[in-house]
C-alpha cells in the first residue's frame, strides 16, 4: 500500500514510510516545513527564533497539530481545529495590510 501524504507535508521533514504493509503498521509523522518568526520571548526578555509548523501522526484518524519550537526547544502544540480562529485573525490582518479589507465601525458599549 502506498502512503498518501497531506498536501502540506514536506518530504524533507516527514518520516512516514512511503510503503506500508497495512493501515495498522503506520508509523512516523507527517511534518511541514517550519516557518521562522523572529520574536521577543516575554519569558526570557530576549530575542529568539520561534519556528512554527504542522505535524500529524500517520496513525489512522490522527489529528493535525500546530507546533512551535523556541530557540531549538519544542515548547508546545495545539490541535489545528483550535488554531483556526487564530488563522482567521491573521488572514484578516494581512488583508488589511494589503488594502484588500474594508474597515468597519464597531459599536462599543460604554467603558470599553
Amino acid at each position: 500500500m502506498t502512503m498518501l501524504h497531506p498536501t502540506w507535508c514536506d518530504p524533507a521533514h516527514c518520516d512516514v514510510p512511503d510503503q506500508q504493509a497495512s493501515l495498522s503498521a503506520r508509523g512516523g509523522a507527517h511534518r511541514s516545513k517550519l516557518v521562522s518568526l523572529n520574536l521577543e520571548t516575554e519569558a526570557r526578555g530576549e530575542q529568539g527564533w520561534v519556528y512554527a509548523g504542522l505535524s500529524q501522526s500517520a496513525k489512522p484518524r490522527a489529528g493535525a497539530f500546530l507546533k512551535w519550537i523556541i530557540n531549538g526547544q519544542p515548547v508546545g502544540h495545539i490541535p489545528i481545529n483550535d488554531a483556526e480562529p487564530l488563522t482567521w485573525l491573521i488572514a484578516d490582518a494581512l488583508a488589511n495590510l494589503r488594502g484588500d479589507d474594508q474597515p468597519i465601525e464597531h459599536a462599543k458599549a460604554p467603558g470599553q
